[in-house]
């Protein structure tokens, strides 16, 4: 293998684990940005619908006498596509209103009873179930007491480690930047190596056509005070050749920055 495929294959080595360093780190940074998108989408629907209701409570109206719950819910899960339901339910646990019709009048599972149980602080909670995430948030009255629970379910993890989601998110990603950035580096390269390759080429071209003097072979019955002169001779005119090329070499050198700069 010669010295320029060799530069080339590491030059791509290098260039592609550039590539997958830099996806992965851009690639993660959009899933991380991504999910805080959803979270904070989730934050605002429950904060909306939290607000809407409870601002309706508060005219003294019992939460399960009021009907315009169930178009806030349903406008809700419409303008939101990520959302998969949402549901607003009774301190005692029975579902009041719900986008899934058929789900009203049911008790709620005994993962959002403990989600419910243990709720943190500003009374949200949140659970995982059927691969899906759950987060709720309690309704008061104007005497702080809990009148009902909103709660949204979106798509939640799939179970995999954060490192094997970006993985297979980004997949199909690094399939078509990864063979791009390779070829296009692979090509700039080649074209730089041949364009120095025909300089040098040029370069060896010319000193060829110039010639060296070959040494003279000894006579057989030559005396060494001859045979030194003759070395001597031999000497000198290579030194001379080496000078010319030199020479030779120098002015080439002159001409392509000449060119360069021009």
């Amino acid at each position: 293998m010669s010295p320029a495929v060799r530069t080339i294959l590491a030059l791509l080595g290098l260039t592609g684990a550039g590539i997958l360093l830099a996806g992965a780190l851009v690639f993660g940074g959009l899933d991380r940005l991504r999910l805080r998108v959803v979270e904070a989408n989730i934050d605002f629907v429950l904060t909306q619908l939290r607000d809407s209701i409870e601002a309706n409570v508060s005219l003294g109206i019992p939460l399960q006498d009021l009907r315009v719950v169930q178009d806030l819910l349903e406008r809700s899960r419409i303008g939101n596509p990520s959302l998969l339901a949402v549901e607003v339910f009774s301190p005692a646990g029975i579902s009041l209103f719900n986008t899934d019709r058929g789900s009203i009048g049911e008790d709620i599972t005994s993962t959002w009873r403990d989600g419910v149980r243990h709720a943190g602080n500003g009374d949200r909670w949140r659970v995982e179930e059927f691969g899906n995430l759950i987060v709720g948030q309690a309704i008061r009255n104007d005497f702080g007491e809990p009148v009902g629970y909103v709660a949204v379910t979106v798509a939640g993890p799939t179970g995999q480690s954060p490192i094997v989601s970006v993985i297979v998110a980004s997949a199909w990603r690094f399939a078509v930047v990864l063979p791009a950035g390779l070829f296009g580096v692979g090509l700039v390269v080649w074209f730089m190596f041949r364009w120095r390759s025909r300089e040098i080429m040029d370069v060896t071209a010319r000193l060829s056509a110039s010639g060296s003097p070959p040494l003279p072979a000894p006579p057989p019955d030559a005396d060494l005070v001859r045979l030194a002169d003759q070395v001597g001779e031999a000497v000198d005119a290579a030194v001379k050749q080496l000078d010319q090329t030199t020479t030779a070499v120098l002015k080439l050198d002159d001409d392509g920055v000449r060119d360069a700069a021009a």
